[in-house]
């Protein structure tokens, strides 16, 4: 996605995986946009500097996170068992950023 070309339509775009839908307005708040949203992978980044990213990715049996590492070109990534330790994590990550 071109994110010169970001319209407002695109800013309301609604989480197909529900179970994140609490991050939805912590990510918008901070700047963080969508630009994938598959019920099993959901990447937000932030325009201009698209190298940092969130990136959640679901299998069976777990939720695969990897995280920017700030002022840096790399990323962490770790693994949980449920959404709701996923989604503790990201968003304690997100406030740091």
């Amino acid at each position: 996605m071109n994110m010169d070309n970001f319209s407002n339509e695109e800013a309301c775009i609604k989480l197909k995986n529900r179970g994140f839908s609490q991050l939805e307005d912590l990510f918008s708040s901070h700047g963080w946009k969508i630009i994938k949203n598959e019920f099993d992978h959901i990447v937000y980044t932030k325009p201009g500097n698209e190298t940092d990213y969130f990136e959640i990715k679901l299998t069976k049996t777990e939720v695969h996170v990897s995280i920017p590492v700030k002022n840096s070109k790399y990323q962490y990534g770790t693994s949980f068992n449920n959404y709701f330790d996923a989604s503790e994590y990201i968003e304690q990550h997100i406030l740091l950023f």
